[in-house]
């Protein structure tokens, strides 16, 4: 029972800074009340925070063995804020690494990926799951479920990026064309995630990332790729979901491109490229002149 009690509420400890606990009515999201609660367990202050619970809210813990037995552990939100009020201020910060949020009508569900510090030390790391519905006093969102996992085997936890979301997605552009101006392959194909699709400029380069690999071994091989330098870009991010975009104006051999991304993330803090499109700039007044070089069919206006 004591290392029940002990599992559930390090499961439950925040990393968020302490304020006090969000009144009920204002500022209805989902993260606030997440937020609220993560706030209270740092601060070991657990006033308020029965608000923030459906009076039905249960919590399970999920863990595997190295046998590969898994064992969930079922607990008490009594028994959590018991064990809370216990703990020492600032010994437990767990820190998320993101919030995955989705919503429909009055439930939602959110996916917190988490590193646990114990006393300044990374201590284990895992996943929460929450499920909130929304049926408190003044239309609050309140907890309803949680579970969450754990691991802690060597090589299993890395500490949470300083980075935010957008920072981690500019480097990871630049980075990607530093790659190739340097060619470096590996770096520059670890950066896109195994079913990449890559689309050139020609209307026949439209490639796995397999055949994009074909297609630029030999440039890579001498030592020179290409250099393509960003001049203007743009990173669209939604905080509650995994995918986000970048489109960019390129300084490059064949004058300014327009590419255009679409990433995805790849572990609990780092991103890889799913698809990007790479096209030339051509200013409209100069279309039929390209147009007939091409020497294409086309269709009438």
């Amino acid at each position: 029972m004591r290392l029940l009690l002990c599992f559930l509420i390090l499961l439950f400890a925040s990393g968020v800074r302490a304020q006090k606990p969000a009144k009920v009515g204002i500022e209805n999201t989902p993260q606030v009340t997440i937020n609220t609660v993560f706030t209270g367990m740092k601060a070991g202050d657990t006033t308020g925070l029965r608000a923030c619970f459906h009076p039905d809210a249960t919590l399970h813990g999920v863990v595997t063995k190295p046998t590969g037995e898994t064992v969930v552990s079922a607990g008490s939100i009594s028994g959590w804020f018991e064990g809370m009020q216990k703990a020492d201020v600032g010994d437990w910060e767990e820190e998320l690494n993101y919030t995955e949020l989705n919503v429909d009508g009055h439930l939602a569900s959110a996916w917190t990926p988490y590193v646990f510090n114990y006393k300044g030390e990374l201590h284990h790391c895992g996943v929460n799951a929450f499920q909130l519905v929304k049926d408190g006093a003044g239309g609050q969102w309140r907890i309803l479920h949680i579970t969450d996992t754990r691991r802690d085997a060597e090589g299993d936890c890395s500490p949470v990026s300083k980075q935010t979301p957008r920072e981690a997605i500019e480097t990871l552009a630049t980075n990607w064309h530093l790659a190739a101006a340097n060619a470096d392959s590996v770096a520059f194909f670890d950066a896109m995630a195994d079913d990449a699709i890559y689309i050139g400029t020609d209307k026949g380069e439209h490639w796995t990332k397999a055949e994009f690999l074909g297609f630029a071994a030999p440039y890579f091989t001498r030592g020179k790729a290409w250099n393509f330098t960003a001049t203007e870009r743009h990173v669209f991010y939604d905080p509650n979901q995994q995918v986000a975009y970048w489109d960019e104006l390129l300084h490059t051999w064949m004058g300014p491109c327009r590419g255009t991304a679409v990433v995805k993330r790849h572990g609990p803090d780092g991103w890889k490229i799913a698809h990007y499109t790479l096209s030339m700039t051509i200013p409209n007044d100069k279309v039929n002149g390209v147009v007939e070089l091409l020497g294409e069919p086309r269709k009438e206006r």
